[in-house]
């Protein structure tokens, strides 16, 4: 089997993983619902989830696990499985982010989308994503969007990327994304969320570099 077959495969099993139960968006767009949930999550400085990515780009890819945590500024997150490069860990903040990985990468970067084309064949826009995966646009860049009728994004343009939001559901009076598909030429990062943690329901443990 080819290697691109072989990563399209990877899509398809985690197309398959078992997400939280949610509903997809529907409904005409109600402009009105999305400033006041806009507004809602703007507000949403503190969060966890945990998940399931699956990412295609060009003849490399695969799938694995993800955590995240984001408190306010401060981002820890990791991969485990899909970059060819074991258990991938990132901390830091909009300034820089130190990497690590199992098999020995560690450097600061202030372009990790830059950064992580180069040293693992995968451009993750990981400071827009910190917006996207709450249904939210990157308040730094202009964007497009389609909204369903209780106001979540249906759709999002920004930066060159197209995000497709296929599934929500609630936590902590919070209606969060479960299902996205981030895409890019022929670049794909599918998500499927288990879990969410929102506010004071998170880990107090700092997400600082180290």
């Amino acid at each position: 089997m080819r290697v691109r077959d072989l990563c399209a495969a990877s899509l398809l099993l985690l197309a398959g993983c078992t997400s939280v139960p949610g509903t997809a968006p529907e409904g005409p767009p109600n402009e009105a619902a999305w400033q006041a949930r806009s507004a809602q999550l703007q507000k949403l400085s503190d969060w966890e989830l945990q998940g399931r990515v699956g990412i295609v780009s060009g003849q490399h890819g695969g799938s694995g696990s993800m955590d995240w945590r984001q408190q306010g500024a401060q981002v820890a997150f990791s991969f485990r499985g899909p970059f060819g490069a074991g258990t991938l860990e990132v901390r830091g903040d909009t300034q820089a982010l130190r990497v690590r990985s199992s098999h020995g990468d560690d450097f600061l970067t202030t372009d990790p989308e830059k950064d992580f084309a180069v040293r693992f064949r995968v451009p993750l826009p990981v400071l827009s994503m910190r917006y996207w995966m709450l249904g939210l646009p990157d308040p730094g860049a202009p964007f497009a969007k389609t909204v369903d009728a209780h106001g979540q994004l249906v759709t999002l343009a920004q930066r060159g990327w197209q995000v497709d939001y296929q599934d929500y559901a609630k936590f902590g009076g919070y209606d969060l994304p479960t299902r996205l598909l981030i895409r890019r030429e022929d670049t794909r990062i599918k998500v499927a969320v288990n879990d969410w943690l929102v506010g004071p329901a998170i880990s107090n443990t700092p997400a600082h570099p180290q």
